[in-house]
């Protein structure tokens, strides 16, 4: 759609499993739940470039600055979406350095989009973030 994306792409990183002891034994029935709950926390779902538009703050107020659509680099690994700013990777790069991403748990704050014409749209989502 007249998009493009730049050479610079963040280094796709999957979220670390917790440091711990020995874990206890597992009961067996509940074994294979465990191993695919573990499984499904660190597989990459997505990761590419998006577009995103910031409609609400996390409390609930129009941003004061309205940045329109913007390009970001987004990356779904398990329930947590890492997202970075295009804009921000190109002028890190430039000066040698990382951006970090901002990180959205997904679990719960994902809902289908409706836009002012109450027209639903399979390729948008909307998600809350507090």
């Amino acid at each position: 759609m007249g998009r493009t994306t730049t050479d610079v792409q963040p280094t796709p990183t999957a979220p670390e499993p917790p440091k711990s002891q020995a874990p206890a034994p597992l009961h067996p029935e509940i074994h294979s739940v465990v191993k695919l709950t573990i499984a499904h926390a660190h597989k990459i779902y997505f990761s590419g470039p998006l577009v995103r538009l910031i409609e609400r703050e996390a409390d609930g107020q129009r941003p004061t600055k309205d940045e329109g659509w913007i390009d970001v680099w987004a990356q779904l690994g398990g329930t947590t979406l890492s997202i970075w700013d295009m804009k921000e990777i190109q002028e890190a790069s430039k000066q040698g350095r990382e951006v970090p991403p901002t990180y959205v748990n997904v679990m719960d704050a994902v809902r289908p989009c409706y836009f002012s014409t109450k027209t639903y749209l399979d390729d948008f989502f909307s998600l809350f973030k507090s």
